[in-house]
C-alpha cells in the first residue's frame, strides 16, 4: 500500500494523514473485445501513473469504460476492480490541489462511498477501515453542509477504521488515525470544549507510542506539531503550564521538520511557535514578543502568498498581532507595521473565501485603527468584521457553531460601537452595542417569535424536538452506527431552515434606534447602555424626561476590560487583591474552611459598593440627575457580559451612604429586542401558580417560603410540587400554561457552560438552561421568581458582550419578566422579602420590579420588631401556620443567626446598628435590623418588562 504523506493541513496547521492504495488483487488479464484491451491498458497506466491529476483522468476513463461494458470481459469480479478504482481516484480527489476545492471532496466523497458498497468489513476488513479512514478526511475538510455534521461524520468514520486496524494489527495506520481523529476533536463545534480537547490530546499521545522520533521522524514531528496545538487550545490545567507544554512540544517538532528538509512544515511549525510565545505568560513579555517577531519574519521568507497563501495570511496576522500588542519601539510605528501585515492577510482573507478569518482579522485591524485614533477606518474594518459575521452567523440555528462565531467575534461590536461614539456617531452607536448583545439569546428568540401559521408552528415544535433526540442519538453511536442519524438530523435542519425562510418578516420599526429605546420606558426614566473596551468605556444614556430626552454619552477612561478583569479577578499587581470572584467562591466551600473565610465575602459585598460608585455609579448618578431622571424613575441596564454578574443598584456613594437602588428601579435586559418582547407579551392574564418548593429536601427555610407564595393563589389555579414530587418531569407538566412559575431551590451557574446552568430538582437532577428552551408548549409566563442561588448570573468568559443565563433563557421562552439572584442566599430572609414582594405585586397592584425595589429596601430597614409583626398579620391573612410563625421568629434571633451559615454577618449588623435589643428573661436576644447588610438583600435582581 502507497500512502499519500501528510498533504493536507488544516487552518491551525495540524497535520492530518491520507491515505492511498493500490491492492494487490487486481491483475491485468487476457481481453477477448477492444473495450477490455483498453480498460487493460488504462489500469496498467493508472496503476504506474504518478502525477495526481493524470492519475484521476485516467481513472476516471476507467470508470467510463466499465459504464459503457455489459459483459465484463475480465477475470478480475467487476465489483472488486471497480472498488480499487473508486477508491483510488476518490483519494485523490480528497488530496487534490488542482481544481474547485470543495468540488474535489464532493466527487471524493461519492468515490469513495462507492467503495464501501463492496468493501465491507465482513469481506475486505483492511480495505473497507482504509475507505474509513479517508471518507474521514474528507468530511473533516469538507466545504460544504453544516461543519459541525461533517465533523462527526469524520469522527464516525476514523473510528470506523479503529475498529480494525488495531495497534497490534497495524501499528503505523493505527497510529495515523489517531493523529486524524485527534485533528477533529482540536476543532470540533459540538460536544463539550474541554472534554474535545482532552480526547485530542489523548489520541496525540496514543499516536506517539508508534511514532518515535528514530522510526518515524517526520511523523513524530507532526503529531509534536499537532499536540502543541491542542495544548494551546486547552482549557483544563493551568493555563500557564499549558502554553509552556505547547511550546515544548512545537520545538521538539523543530528539531525534525528543519528548513532545509521540509521548508513547508518547518515554515508552518514556526509561525504556530510564535503564536505561543505570544500567549506566554512566564518569561519577560518583551522577550517573548521579540521571539515572535524573529520567528515569523523567517517563516515569511519561506511562506509566499502565491503558494501558500493561507498559511502566508495566517503568519501574517499573527505578526499584526505581535506588533499591535508590542512594548519595545513606539507605538506609532509597532501600529504602522501591525496594520501593514493585518492588510496584507486581508488580501488572502476574504469575506467569500473566508469569512471567519476575514472577521478575526477585521477585527484586529479595526482595533489597531481604534487605538491609533483612526476612527473613521477603524469603523471601515469594523463594517468589514461585521458583515462577515452576519454572514457567518446566517439564520442562527445551530447554536454550536453560533457559540464558535461569537467567541471568536470576541469585542467586536463594542469596540465599533466605542468607534462610533469616537467619531460622533450615536444613533450607529447603540444599533451596533445592542446588535451585539445576546447574539446566542438571538437563537432562541428568533425561533420564538417566527410568524407562522398553526400548523407550520408545530411542525417548527416537532422538529426542534427531532433535532435534540438526533443530536443525542448522534452523541452517544459511535462507528458507522452514526451515519443514519447524521443523514436524518441535516434532513431534519434543512427542513427547520424552509420553516424559518417561509415564515413572513415581522413588523418593520421605522422610528429610530434612540426613539426605540425611549418607547421601551416610561416617561421620566431612562436606557442605560455602558460599552467596555480595552481603550477605555463609556456609557450610553438614552432618557425619556420633559427635561432632557434624548441621548447623553458618559466618557468613562477608567471603564476598560483590564479594569473590570481586576475587579472580578484580582490585580496581579496587587497580590493581596484577590477580587470579587475569589471571594464569591467561597460560598463553594465546605465546614471549618467555609466558616473561617466566610468575612471574606461579606466583606466583598460590603466593599462592591463604593467600587462601583467610583467605577461608574457616580457619573451616571450625575448625568441622571441633569437629564431630569427624578427618584423612584425605572433604569433599564443592559450590561455588558463581566458587568451582568455585579448588581448595579448596589453602587453606593461612600460619602453619602446612598446607593443607586435607594433612588432608582433598576432592571436587567439582555437586549433592547428582548425587552420589547416582554413589553408586547405583557398582556392581562388570570393569575395561575406552579411552584416548586424545597425539591432537593434541605432547605426548610423555602416551605414557609412556598406556603406564603401559594396563599396568593387560589386553591384551583396553583401547582405546588415539593420535595420528591419535585421530579424534573413533573415541574416541566406543571409549568405548562402556567402564568407564575416559583422555584424555591437551589440552583447553580455553570461558568464554562451557561446552557447547562440549572436548577436542582429531587435526587439532585438539573432543569437546565438547554433542557429548557429545548423544551416546547410551555407557554410564556407573566413572571418567573427564581429564588435559588445564582440564577441570574450570566455568561463572562466566551465574550463581553453575551448575557446567557437562567434569566436570559426564561426570557427566550417568553417570559415576561423574572425574578433571579447573584449570588447564594440566605433561606430565611429570602423566604420574608419573596412573602413582601408578592404582598406589594399581587394585593398592593404594582409591577413586578416596583415590588422588588420596595420589598428590598423594606428588608433592609425592617426592625425585628417590623419582622414579627409582619409574620404575625401575615398569620391573621392565613398566609402562614403558627408553626411557619415560630420558624421566623428563631431564625431571627441572634442565637439562631450565631449558628447558622450566615453568624458572620451579627459582626457587620451590631457594628453599623451599634445596637441589639437586649435578652428578656426567658427570651433571645434580637438583632434591630437583621437584615441590612446587602448580602441578604442586594443580590436579587429582576430581569425583563
Amino acid at each position: 500500500m502507497r500512502r499519500v504523506g501528510t498533504c493536507l493541513a488544516m487552518a491551525a496547521a495540524l497535520s492530518i494523514m491520507v491515505w492511498s492504495k493500490t491492492p494487490a488483487y487486481a491483475q491485468q488479464v487476457e481481453t477477448t473485445t477492444q473495450r477490455a484491451t483498453d480498460i487493460s491498458e488504462f489500469y496498467r497506466q493508472w496503476q504506474q501513473e504518478q502525477d495526481p491529476e493524470q492519475k484521476i483522468a485516467i481513472g476516471e476513463r476507467i470508470l467510463a469504460l466499465e459504464r459503457a461494458t455489459e459483459n465484463w470481459p475480465l477475470a478480475t469480479a467487476r465489483a472488486q476492480f471497480k472498488s480499487e478504482i473508486w477508491f483510488g481516484v476518490g483519494s485523490a480527489y480528497v488530496s487534490r490541489l488542482a481544481g474547485v476545492r470543495a468540488d474535489n471532496l464532493e466527487r471524493g466523497i461519492t468515490l469513495l462511498e462507492e467503495a464501501l458498497t463492496v468493501w465491507t468489513k465482513e469481506v475486505d476488513p483492511q480495505n473497507w477501515a482504509r475507505a474509513h479512514n479517508n471518507l474521514g478526511i474528507a468530511y473533516w475538510a469538507r466545504i460544504r453542509g453544516e461543519r459541525p455534521g461533517n465533523q462527526d461524520r469524520a469522527i464516525s468514520h476514523f473510528e470506523a477504521a479503529l475498529a480494525v486496524l488495531t495497534r497490534e494489527a497495524a501499528a503505523q495506520e493505527w497510529a495515523q488515525l489517531q493523529n486524524n481523529l485527534a485533528i477533529v476533536y482540536v476543532s470540533r463545534v459540538h460536544g463539550n470544549r474541554t472534554a474535545n480537547i482532552e480526547s485530542a490530546i489523548a489520541n496525540f499521545e496514543a499516536a506517539l507510542k508508534v511514532f518515535s522520533r528514530e522510526k518515524y521522524p517526520r511523523e513524530w514531528a507532526n503529531v509534536q506539531n499537532n499536540l502543541a496545538s491542542a495544548y494551546r487550545n486547552r482549557t483544563q490545567g493551568e493555563r500557564a503550564d499549558n502554553r509552556e507544554t505547547a511550546i515544548a512540544h512545537f520545538e521538539a517538532a523543530l528539531t525534525v521538520l528543519t528548513r532545509e528538509a521540509f521548508a513547508f512544515e518547518w515554515a508552518t511549525a514556526q509561525s504556530n511557535l510564535a503564536a505561543a510565545y505570544l500567549d506566554r505568560t512566564r518569561g519577560q513579555p518583551v522577550d517573548n514578543q521579540n521571539k515572535a517577531i524573529a520567528l515569523l519574519e523567517a517563516t515569511l521568507t519561506v511562506l509566499t502568498r502565491e503558494r501558500t497563501p493561507q498559511q502566508w495570511a495566517t503568519a501574517q496576522r499573527t505578526a499584526g498581532n505581535a506588533y499591535a500588542n508590542r512594548i519595545k519601539g513606539t507605538r506609532k510605528l509597532n501600529n504602522k507595521k501591525a496594520t501593514a501585515h493585518y492588510e496584507f492577510a486581508l488580501q488572502v482573507f476574504t469575506r467569500a473565501a473566508f469569512p471567519q478569518e476575514h472577521m478575526r482579522t477585521s477585527r484586529n485591524l479595526g482595533r489597531v485603527r481604534l487605538e491609533a485614533g483612526e476612527f473613521a477606518e477603524a469603523g471601515a474594518a469594523y463594517a468589514d468584521a461585521r458583515e462577515a459575521f452576519l454572514l457567518l452567523f446566517g439564520q442562527g440555528l445551530e447554536e454550536d457553531e453560533a457559540r464558535t462565531v461569537i467567541a471568536d467575534a470576541g469585542p467586536l461590536f463594542s469596540e465599533a460601537a466605542y468607534a462610533a461614539l469616537q467619531r460622533g456617531e450615536s444613533e450607529a452607536a447603540l444599533t451596533l452595542a445592542s446588535e451585539g448583545r445576546a447574539r446566542l439569546l438571538a437563537v432562541a428568540l428568533k425561533l420564538q417569535s417566527l410568524d407562522l401559521p398553526a400548523g407550520q408552528r408545530q411542525r417548527l415544535d416537532s422538529l426542534r424536538i427531532a433535532i435534540r433526540d438526533a443530536r443525542q442519538n448522534v452523541d452517544a453511536a459511535v462507528g458507522t452506527g452514526r451515519a443514519a442519524t447524521l443523514e436524518r438530523l441535516a434532513e431534519l435542519r434543512q427542513e427547520l431552515l424552509g420553516l424559518v425562510n417561509s415564515a413572513s418578516p415581522g413588523e418593520v420599526r421605522e422610528a429610530s434606534e434612540v426613539a426605540e429605546a425611549q418607547s421601551l420606558v416610561a416617561a421620566g426614566g431612562a436606557v442605560v447602555m455602558p460599552i467596555v473596551t480595552g481603550l477605555g468605556g463609556k456609557i450610553m444614556v438614552i432618557t425619556n424626561t420633559t427635561t432632557g430626552s434624548g441621548m447623553t454619552v458618559i466618557d468613562l477612561p477608567q471603564l476598560t476590560t483590564q479594569r473590570l478583569s481586576d475587579l472580578l479577578a484580582g490585580s496581579s499587581k496587587n497580590r493581596k487583591s484577590a477580587g470579587w470572584l475569589a471571594a464569591y467562591f467561597v460560598n463553594y466551600l465546605e465546614g471549618p474552611e467555609k466558616d473561617r473565610r466566610w468575612p471574606e465575602w461579606l466583606a466583598a459585598v460590603d466593599s462592591l459598593g463604593p467600587e462601583l460608585w467610583r467605577l461608574l455609579g457616580a457619573r451616571l448618578d450625575a448625568t441622571l440627575k441633569e437629564r431630569g431622571v427624578k427618584p423612584g424613575a425605572r433604569l433599564m441596564w443592559l450590561p455588558s457580559g463581566w458587568l451582568g454578574v455585579l448588581p448595579l443598584g448596589l453602587s453606593q456613594n461612600p460619602d453619602s451612604g446612598r446607593r443607586l437602588a435607594d433612588d432608582y428601579e433598576i432592571v436587567y435586559a439582555p437586549t433592547l429586542a428582548a425587552f420589547a418582547s416582554a413589553r408586547d407579551a405583557d398582556k392581562p392574564r388570570s393569575a395561575t401558580l406552579a411552584a416548586v418548593i424545597n425539591p432537593t429536601g434541605d432547605l426548610a427555610g423555602t416551605e414557609t417560603e412556598g406556603a406564603i407564595v401559594a396563599s396568593y393563589f387560589a386553591s384551583g389555579a396553583r401547582t405546588l410540587l415539593q420535595r420528591e414530587a419535585a421530579t424534573s418531569d413533573a415541574v416541566i407538566a406543571a409549568l405548562k400554561g402556567r402564568t407564575y412559575w416559583h422555584f424555591a431551590s437551589h440552583g447553580t451557574f455553570a461558568w464554562g457552560d451557561p446552557r447547562q446552568s440549572a436548577l436542582l430538582m429531587h435526587e439532585g437532577a438539573r432543569l437546565s438552561v438547554g433542557q429548557l428552551l429545548e423544551t416546547t408548549g410551555l407557554g410564556h409566563p407573566r413572571l418567573v421568581v427564581l429564588s435559588a442561588c445564582e440564577t441570574g448570573l450570566t455568561e463572562i468568559s466566551n465574550n463581553p458582550d453575551e448575557f446567557i443565563g437562567l434569566p436570559g433563557a426564561f426570557t427566550a421562552l417568553g417570559a415576561t419578566g423574572v425574578v433571579g439572584t447573584l449570588w447564594p442566599v440566605s433561606d430565611a430572609a429570602t423566604a420574608v422579602l419573596i412573602a413582601k414582594f408578592y404582598d406589594l405585586h399581587l394585593d398592593g397592584l404594582l409591577s413586578p420590579p416596583a415590588a422588588l425595589h420596595r420589598s428590598q429596601a423594606w428588608l433592609r430597614d425592617a426592625t425585628n420588631d417590623d419582622l414579627t409583626a409582619y409574620a404575625a398579620n401575615a398569620a391573621d391573612r392565613g398566609r402562614l401556620a403558627p408553626a411557619q410563625i415560630a420558624e421566623i421568629a428563631r431564625a431571627l434571633s441572634v442565637d439562631e443567626l450565631t449558628r447558622s451559615r450566615n453568624r458572620k454577618v451579627v459582626q457587620w449588623v451590631t457594628r453599623n446598628d451599634r445596637s441589639t435589643i437586649a435578652a428578656k428573661s426567658g427570651t433571645p436576644k434580637r438583632l434591630a435590623r437583621p437584615y441590612a447588610h446587602p448580602y441578604f438583600w442586594a443580590g436579587f435582581i429582576y430581569t425583563g418588562r
